[in-house]
């Protein structure tokens, strides 16, 4: 397998996703990478860590998609999360090139799947960094003492970064806007001590049945609209209003048309599977 034949099936993912053999691809990038970095190509070595950056941020989403056409909706928000991270350290390097592998349209995906998750509340550890070393030189880097690399550039076609070999837990927070988007809050059941997924998954469930493929284009616009009051007959004219205001339900939405709540519309650019609605009401 050539360079350019790699190439072509980076562009064609959205073609041969299903069958394309990754293993060999990096095997081959790597192999390639190996021999400009031994004749001191720096240009080709950092072309070929784009090459593989492509690779993984595609891969990533393709398991997304897959974890979440098999309802597994958390393994599917942690690789969406590793497709962002990924993401993040080629866009700098390769932004140029975007379209023609399908980087940008992942990238848009990504982040329109991740709004669709319910998730709120996540756990961040706060910790002391004892020894940050280099990955590059493997140097411990301090106030002090900087090996000269940066972090993010690309040397012998490795991304610089810095690694944390010696760290104190001091405590954790709950937060809503979390570095890590991994550390999802779940209740345990103190029956059996295992994770319990409260979670309505309603939204992206609506979504992921309607795609045929991961590259079909979809969008989404987030706004209000007023849904009927049969959806709430089980709420009394005392009780707060389902829209969430704060106000009794009779002095709110009651006389109104219907409760204003949050409004999810999808557009497909792909006609979704015969039988499915194009509408849903969901909680």
């Amino acid at each position: 397998m050539k360079l350019k034949e790699i190439k072509n099936q980076l562009m064609e993912v959205h073609l041969n996703y299903s069958s394309r053999n990754s293993k060999l691809i990096l095997e081959v990038l790597g192999q390639l990478k190996q021999r400009a970095v031994e004749q001191k190509d720096q240009d080709s070595a950092k072309e070929i860590w784009c090459l593989e950056q492509i690779l993984e941020v595609q891969d990533t989403y393709l398991d997304a998609y897959k974890a979440l056409k098999s309802g597994e909706y958390y393994n599917g928000w942690r690789s969406l999360e590793r497709t962002d991270i990924e993401y993040t350290f080629l866009f700098r390097h390769f932004k140029e090139h975007d379209n023609k592998y399908w980087i940008e349209f992942i990238n848009k995906h990504t982040t329109q799947y991740q709004s669709l998750f319910p998730y709120k509340a996540f756990v961040s550890p706060e910790y002391l960094k004892k020894e940050v070393k280099c990955s590059i030189c493997d140097q411990v880097i301090n106030i002090r003492n900087h090996c000269g690399h940066r972090v993010g550039e690309i040397y012998n076609g490795e991304m610089c970064t810095r690694l944390i070999t010696k760290v104190k837990l001091l405590g954790g927070s709950i937060v809503t806007s979390p570095l890590q988007k991994y550390s999802v809050c779940f209740p345990t059941d103190p029956k059996t001590g295992q994770r319990v997924d409260h979670y309505n998954y309603s939204y992206v469930k609506f979504v992921i049945d309607r795609l045929q493929s991961p590259f079909d284009n979809w969008d989404i616009h987030w706004t209000k609209k007023r849904h009927p009051h049969s959806r709430y007959s089980h709420i009394g004219r005392n009780d707060k209003c389902p829209c969430e205001s704060g106000r009794k339900y009779k002095d709110c939405c009651l006389p109104k048309s219907g409760v204003l709540r949050p409004h999810c519309q999808i557009e497909f650019s792909v006609k979704p599977p015969e039988g499915l609605s194009m509408f849903e009401y969901t909680d």
